[in-house]
């Protein structure tokens, strides 16, 4: 599907930065090539998000709230149409940050203070009702088919979450076409969770797989392949064994790893070899992310590297921006992949890993349950 960049200014920063950016990259001539994002939350770690209201942005917070929820799907088309984007994975946040009273301010982000963060338990229903919101303004339904919206909002350690998560198919149905992003081994962000910490191997999440795998939907995985490394050694990739119990055990499950399993301080060496060799056993079902900081962290550190690699799996690589709630940087930060675009010297496999590779993975409609549905209790409970 091929979609226009919007010409309509959208007012101040957003269009100077929009212009500059587009400008910078056309220099490059890659602009045209279309992206979908693999990776979007419509909210940030206090639930809220931005609109797009008679022609102007309003930044997220609690008093837009009033607004119409399908205003925040609105946003988000228009600055993908300014970006050349067709299509994206939405999600909300499955956490919200918690305002202690120690805090010398409320913390908007999860490394603003040392508080905890708690489970989200309403942002699926957040993102759903903005779903069925923008499919009732007139004239908008034709869009929903650009928009793959994900379920996230679950407590990766209940091993009743998959209940849960039927729950919301049944609430919303025909909405949902994925799962995630599923949190796990998120050095600083799974730190600061209270209780019990999700591993990708954790017997909820292997209920939560063969849910998706019968049903086929993808599921969104973050599941950093190593320790932090506060001093900047490199690090063994300490959990990576976790993973790929589940990547073995669930081979009808398509999993998309998000961020290719770095974060922030995660320092590994010879990367591009590991994800080799995961890939030369996993490639039917195994696709990698490359949104968030891999992408400067790793990939433009060593492009000749990333560029062989992606050649060697061209059906396995996708591109996203991870954004937060938060919009207006969205088109420097989804267009810095005309760079790899560039390095990989092949349009027909730039354009894979632009979009192709993504929307192939996507469900035609989004799934329902039949109302008296169960996922079976025994599976894969510790005996």
């Amino acid at each position: 599907m091929k979609t226009k960049v919007s010409a309509t200014i959208v007012g101040g920063l957003i269009t100077v930065l929009s212009v500059a950016v587009m400008g910078e990259a056309a220099s490059q001539e890659y602009t045209y090539i279309e992206i979908a994002d693999c990776h979007i939350h419509l909210l940030d770690f206090l639930q809220n998000g931005d609109f797009y209201v008679n022609g102007k942005f309003i930044r997220g917070g609690t008093a837009a709230q009033a607004l119409r929820p399908g205003q925040r799907i609105d946003a988000l088309l228009q600055m993908m149409d300014h970006a050349n984007v067709s299509q994206a994975m939405v999600s909300g946040m499955p956490f919200v940050k918690k305002w202690s009273a120690g805090d010398p301010e409320r913390g908007g982000y999860y490394l603003d203070s040392d508080s905890y963060v708690v489970n989200a338990r309403d942002s699926d229903y957040t993102i759903g009702e903005a779903i069925l919101d923008y499919q009732r303004m007139a004239g908008h339904k034709s869009q929903m088919d650009r928009i793959h919206p994900f379920i996230c909002a679950f407590d990766a350690t209940d091993l009743g979450a998959v209940d849960r998560i039927c729950k919301t198919i049944k609430a919303y149905p025909g909405i949902w076409k994925g799962i995630g992003e599923v949190m796990s081994r998120h050095d600083d962000l799974t730190n600061l969770t209270i209780g019990e910490r999700p591993t990708a191997h954790h017997p909820a999440l292997r209920r939560i797989y063969d849910f998706a795998g019968i049903h086929g939907l993808p599921v969104s995985l973050h599941h950093n392949v190593a320790p932090i490394s506060p001093s900047g050694a490199f690090r063994k990739p300490l959990y990576l064994d976790e993973l790929l119990v589940c990547f073995e055990g669930h081979p009808n499950t398509v999993f998309i790893w998000c961020h290719a399993g770095i974060s922030r301080r995660i320092i590994v060496k010879d990367y591009t070899n590991i994800l080799d060799t995961i890939l030369a056993a996993h490639a039917k079902h195994v696709y990698i992310d490359l949104s968030w900081v891999v992408f400067e962290d790793y990939v433009l550190k060593d492009l000749p590297a990333w560029t062989d690699l992606i050649r060697k799996y061209p059906g396995n690589f996708m591109v996203g921006t991870d954004i937060v709630g938060g919009l207006r940087h969205y088109v420097a930060c989804i267009r810095r992949y005309d760079k790899l675009f560039a390095a990989l010297k092949d349009e027909p496999l730039a354009q894979k890993v632009a979009s192709e590779n993504f929307i192939r993975l996507m469900p035609e409609t989004g799934i329902t349950l039949p109302p008296d549905y169960l996922y079976p209790e025994e599976n894969f409970v510790p005996k």
